[in-house]
């Protein structure tokens, strides 16, 4: 069993995703001879990036992929100290009432 490895156009791609909001995922992976998996990443990048999203090089994705990483992690820290200052808060307000 070989590996189909069919490098898909932009336009390819398009008319996949209008195909699979039609009909579905499975009725287009079979139509196509596509997976599922890759339909629902077409449609995420379509949707976050347009049609100028399947043109990116594999650099320029990656780069991509490390920027939502890093703003994930700049969330999280996010929340961290806003945690942190709320716990500072209330034992400061305690502090205040048991004075």
């Amino acid at each position: 069993m070989t590996k189909h490895q069919k490098r898909w156009t932009p336009s390819e791609k398009l008319e996949i995703i209008n195909y699979y909001k039609l009909h579905g995922a499975t009725k287009a992976s079979r139509e196509f001879n596509v997976s599922a998996g890759s339909i629902y990443k077409w449609k995420e990048t379509y949707e976050s990036d347009g049609v100028s999203g399947f043109s990116k090089t594999q650099k320029e994705t990656s780069v991509l992929v490390e920027n939502r990483r890093l703003k994930r992690e700049n969330d999280e820290l996010k929340k961290m100290v806003a945690e942190k200052e709320l716990r500072l808060r209330i034992q400061h307000e305690m502090l205040k009432k048991s004075l």
